[in-house]
């Protein structure tokens, strides 16, 4: 006999690291930011960025960008911010 898992258990242990992985793809592949290294970690409410980025256009906001993902809305950014000519 099968046990059935409740389906928001199942959901949050099935994608465990959905929010960390959705702001990496999200910065990745964004053409404003070129990522060099990038460590994201979840936090409460949020992620934490780590790592070097280069930032191609004036206006690009990395923080802005990983705010964009669901189930971001607090963002620690300790990202080594590099413009084009770094």
């Amino acid at each position: 006999m099968a046990v059935q898992i409740p389906r928001c258990k199942q959901a949050a242990s099935s994608q465990p690291h959905s929010v960390e992985s959705g702001v990496r793809r999200r910065l990745l592949a964004d053409p404003a930011f070129s990522v060099s290294s990038l460590v994201v970690r979840r936090i409460p409410n949020g992620v934490c960025l780590e790592g070097v980025v280069h930032v191609h256009a004036d206006k690009a906001d990395v923080t802005a960008a990983a705010r964009q993902v669901l189930g971001v809305k607090e963002v620690q950014n300790h990202l080594l911010i590099c413009m084009d000519d770094c």
